[in-house]
């Protein structure tokens, strides 16, 4: 049987029940809370947070996929302490959140990988294959995300890495397009999630 990895850790996928394929269980910005009072209280977040998570469970929603990744302030241990406090299965995602541009971090195109090759795309295998930073808890969806502006430069960019992730790093080939998505994630067993903009019908 098919399994997918979870917060709590791998699940048969017979076992996933109702799911909410699109969720977050929070959309952060690090550097501004960081920076700038936002009135965040972790408590009460967390708290809000397994309250809401609770009630879905109790309408029969069973597994929900976080597709909170880099560029939406994900953080895994966060997610955990929430999922500890809930019987409900919680599938997080690796990827880049890109809106026109990818993050400035990926832009240098000296910044590799130590063997090489695409850094974005050894980031992703990594969460897939051996866990997100130290929580241990690996990635099961690979998201792509087109906004509003749609497949420009930046974007593809960080498709390309997404396509890296799919051959297992290697350096992508140009004309390899990623825009049929379901090869993607297969080096991690994960599925992927493409995001579009559904007002601008470019999914």
């Amino acid at each position: 049987m098919s399994q997918i990895a979870t917060v709590r850790g791998p699940l048969d996928t017979a076992e996933l029940g109702q799911t909410l394929m699109h969720e977050h269980v929070f959309v952060l910005s690090p550097e501004i809370q960081q920076n700038f009072p936002t009135g965040w209280d972790e408590e009460e977040r967390v708290a809000d947070a397994v309250a809401k998570l609770r009630a879905l469970r109790e309408v029969g929603v069973r597994t929900i996929v976080d597709l909170t990744v880099i560029g939406l302030g994900r953080y895994i241990p966060r997610v955990q302490r929430v999922n500890e406090q809930v019987d409900i299965n919680i599938v997080v995602a690796t990827g880049v959140y890109t809106y026109n541009e990818v993050p400035f971090y990926f832009r240098n195109p000296g910044r590799r990988a130590p063997d090489g090759t695409d850094l974005m795309a050894s980031y992703f295998i990594a969460d897939i294959t051996e866990g997100i930073a130290e929580t241990g808890v690996r990635a099961g969806a690979l998201k792509c995300a087109i906004d509003s502006p749609g497949m420009t430069p930046g974007v593809e960019r960080g498709e390309q890495g997404h396509r890296g992730a799919d051959h297992g790093a290697h350096p992508p080939r140009e004309q390899d397009r990623t825009r049929g998505g379901a090869r993607r994630g297969r080096r991690g067993g994960g599925p992927e999630s493409g995001g579009p903009r559904a007002q601008r019908r470019h999914g």
